[in-house]
């Protein structure tokens, strides 16, 4: 027999038979039940849990749609648990996207008929399975990398995070022994304007929750680690929320939501408390400018220790709240939320699924204008839990967004709603096992133009996970696939409209004129200083661009020879601003840095 919701409610049920018809909700902790292993994916960081007592919902499935076909070779089968979903990256030199997941103690990757990317999987020394991998050049080779975070099962207090190259040899100085062990899926950025992007992590040693940002190198970037006021559980988010096109990052303790700068300082406002009785567990934070205006937010998932209810915060730069939120939801929220424009009017929205441990549908997915007023057919449900973020994208070829989302039930499936919060013809998608905590993903795997659908199942009886790839048989339209993977893109920055995801068909880099390039003092007040290395020589020519696209200057440094170059750049008549440097080599652009002038 499977472990399945309905199994959990019947154990349950015989337990606490005494008070089931006074609450329909209780608050649990792992340690009241029996076998409290089997209940720790349904708690928050501390161990509780909302068991639904009362709930007598009917479900209602359409049947499978048999247009959507299961791709050659899948689904594989492998050892092990995993949260979070995968992600798709372009690991060789075949034209199509792998497949990389976290699975058990391994990092898997495949092709596109399910075979092993030679030099995978990699075996890690503790559990990757808590969050996804990620994907981006960590040492400025011009080539990504996969960043894989990992911590001891339970108390989370040790961890490791490793980094491989594309053909899965180990990159120099990983993996990094972590104080404390990472929780979910490390988030990749670069902080510093050198072309090179940190891994940024939070750590978990209770009771002490941390951030820490780590460079390519291994090292620890200066600044950090920063210290927060208890065990954290979610991701962070990286991007720019006060306008200065320099990104912060946001961060959340079980108690508080954090913005810290580059380098570590804690913004004005924050942390920001939710309020008496609720906490920040799962839900990682996402940033989106709702307005249009260049004043981005942080929005993000919260519970109530008491009521068993969630709740959506909106969060501005200042540390106040967005003017309409929170808006409360039934039941807990884990996954992060997803924003984009579901129904067309060109203003953002935002939707959400919440959680509780029922044998019957009891949750919601709910969507809201900028100003928290529901959108038309919404909320949806009721459904089974939902513990994924949505996915946002055209899923059926009609040139309208579409959501699809987890379902944590015995069936085995993801759900996939229209934008006006009806369920889409032929759907749900089956999968063995239950989808809980598996984020799927949309996007174009081989280059043909059509819709290819990622996701997968997990039976906790045998401890196996089945990773599939669909054909959706419709027109891949890669403009509406807003949100197509895990907080946006394979780095996971939560960033609205950042993606600058893999496709197919991606060009060999060309292995020379490859330049490193920094500016120092950054930033600076009247000039600085450009250092560069070189690795072949060339004509070496530099422009300098404003926000707007204007040209500020542009200097021809003429044939330039390998190594370690400096450069001196006069800022003194450049106004107060972000400004960004471009070198050129042979007429290839080789390197853009960000830098900062404050007179």
């Amino acid at each position: 027999m499977k472990i399945r919701a309905l199994h959990f409610t019947v154990i349950l049920v015989l337990i606490f038979s005494c008070s089931c018809l006074l609450a329909q909700k209780k608050l649990l902790h792992i340690d009241e039940v029996p076998n409290p292993v089997a209940y720790e994916k349904y708690a928050d960081v501390e161990g509780f849990f909302i068991f639904d007592e009362n709930s007598t919902h009917p479900v209602q499935h359409s049947v499978f749609d048999e247009s959507i076909v299961v791709m050659d070779g899948w689904p594989v089968k492998e050892n092990g648990s995993t949260n979070r979903g995968g992600i798709f990256a372009n690991l060789d030199d075949d034209p199509e996207l792998e497949i990389i997941y976290n699975i058990g103690t391994k990092c898997w990757a495949w092709n596109i008929d399910g075979s092993y990317v030679d030099g995978w999987p990699k075996t890690v020394s503790s559990s990757p399975e808590y969050g996804a991998p990620a994907y981006g050049d960590i040492d400025g080779d011009g080539y990504e990398e996969i960043v894989v975070s990992c911590r001891q099962p339970g108390t989370g207090n040790t961890g490791r995070i490793y980094a491989f190259e594309r053909d899965g040899s180990t990159v120099t100085g990983f993996p990094i022994y972590c104080d404390g062990g990472p929780t979910r899926t490390p988030v990749l950025a670069d902080l510093d304007g050198d072309g090179a992007m940190e891994i940024i992590v939070e750590l978990r040693k209770w009771p002490d929750g941390k951030v820490c940002v780590y460079h390519g190198d291994a090292s620890i970037m200066v600044g950090w680690p920063v210290t927060m006021d208890y065990i954290p559980g979610s991701s962070v988010a990286v991007g720019d929320i006060t306008g200065d096109d320099i990104p912060e990052i946001i961060a959340e303790s079980y108690y508080k939501v954090w913005a810290f700068s580059i380098n570590g300082d804690t913004l004005p406002g924050f942390p920001y408390g939710p309020g008496a009785n609720r906490v920040f567990s799962y839900s990682s934070p996402v940033i989106a400018d709702l307005e249009g205006f260049g004043n981005p937010v942080i929005i993000v998932g919260d519970h109530s220790t008491n009521s068993g209810n969630g709740a959506v915060h909106v969060i501005k730069s200042d540390g106040t709240s967005y003017p309409g939120w929170p808006q409360y939801v039934s039941n807990w929220i884990y996954g992060p939320v997803s924003v984009a424009d579901i129904d067309g009017d060109n203003n953002l929205d935002i939707a959400v699924g919440d959680q509780v441990l029922s044998g019957v549908p009891a949750d919601y997915v709910y969507a809201w204008d900028k100003d928290g007023n529901d959108l038309p057919g919404f909320p949806i449900g009721p459904t089974w839990a939902v513990n994924t973020q949505i996915i946002i994208a055209d899923l059926d070829g009609d040139s309208m967004l579409e959501l699809m989302f987890d379902d944590n039930t015995s069936a085995g499936i993801y759900s996939g709603y229209n934008h006006d919060g009806t369920m889409m013809d032929g759907w749900p998608l089956e999968v063995e096992g239950t989808s809980f905590f598996i984020n799927p993903m949309a996007f174009d795997a081989n280059g043909d133009g059509n819709l290819n659908l990622n996701g997968g199942g997990h039976d906790g009886d045998t401890n196996e996970s089945w990773i599939y790839l669909w054909d959706a048989g419709v027109t891949y339209n890669e403009e509406l696939a807003v949100l197509p993977i895990l907080q946006y893109n394979v780095r996971h920055t939560g960033v609205y409209g950042e993606k600058g995801n893999p496709t197919v068909g991606l060009e060999k880099r060309e292995t020379l004129h490859q330049v490193s390039a920094n500016c120092y003092p950054n930033p600076c007040k009247s000039s600085t200083r450009l250092f560069l290395e070189l690795n072949e020589p060339g004509n070496l020519t530099l422009s300098v661009f404003d926000l707007k696209g204007s040209i500020i200057e542009q200097l021809n440094y003429g044939v330039t020879q390998a190594g370690k170059i400096q450069k001196q750049l006069n800022a003194s008549s450049w106004d107060t601003g972000v400004y960004f440097v471009q070198l050129r080599l042979d007429g290839l652009n080789v390197a853009n840095v960000k830098l900062v002038v404050e007179h």
